[in-house]
């Protein structure tokens, strides 16, 4: 999955024949964010065509389904049931495969939050159970591997106040150097766990992913990882101080 933003809209503009041109092919399946289309409006989009063939051989090749049907043991049913898993688009993927690894990673993050929201509803802490909500949407969005114009949006939106917060918190609240003490609300500690987790899927994504996505999206999805990362220990010091918004 490839997103074509306004920066880079920008760039073809500038590096390109695009203005001459105004013709431009896209990847199937690429996101257009709202603010890149502004500057499409008089380009003739072409999205290229992938032959039946090749798409073929790239499944059998991250999936060798047929194999593993004339392969199968005598006397074992369903054997598919227990290596595979079907995922939400309906395509199968092996147990042991690092895409089904990552969903398993960020399904992990998603009971975090679930049960941190929880909490801090019965405690009267709405503005953090909004909060949290903003990094489940995201976390499950990724975890499908796919992106909508309005989740890349508020994506940018949390890295912005992030990066207002950036100065404040590493002059008090350096990240890797200060760590909450048993003392601290329940909500401190658990949000400062969530941190954890998000950081080791930041490192898995960065660490496992980059064979297997291309590589704009790599980034694209290592980046998002951070930003979740920074934004979660934001609201875990917001919580320390008593004082989220």
């Amino acid at each position: 999955m490839t997103i074509l933003t306004e920066s880079k809209i920008k760039k073809l503009l500038r590096t390109t024949k695009l203005k001459e041109t105004r013709h431009l092919v896209l990847e199937p399946g690429t996101v257009i964010t709202p603010s890149a289309k502004e500057y499409l409006k008089d380009i003739v989009i072409e999205y290229r065509h992938i032959s039946e063939e090749h798409e073929s051989r790239q499944q059998e090749a991250t999936f060798p389904m047929t194999r593993l049907k004339e392969n199968e043991p005598k006397g074992v049913k369903n054997i598919q049931d227990v290596l595979v898993y079907r995922n939400g688009n309906g395509q199968e993927i092996w147990k042991s495969h690092l895409r089904y690894l990552f969903k398993v990673k960020a399904d992990g993050i998603i009971s975090h939050i679930l049960t941190i929201q929880k909490k801090s509803y019965h405690v009267g802490k709405m503005a953090l159970v909004e909060a949290l909500n903003t990094i489940l949407v995201v976390v499950k969005t990724i975890s499908m591997e796919t992106l909508s114009p309005e989740i890349l949006n508020q994506i940018q939106e949390i890295e912005r106040l992030s990066e207002d917060k950036k100065p404040y918190m590493a002059s008090l609240y350096p990240e890797g150097f200060f760590m909450p003490t048993y003392q601290d609300e329940e909500c401190v500690l658990a949000l400062f766990e969530l941190h954890g987790c998000l950081q080791e899927l930041e490192h898995f994504i960065a660490r496992e992913m980059k064979e297997i996505l291309i590589l704009e999206d790599y980034i694209l999805f290592v980046s998002i990882a951070t930003i979740l990362k920074d934004y979660c220990w934001i609201l875990m010091v917001q919580s320390k101080e008593k004082s989220v918004e």
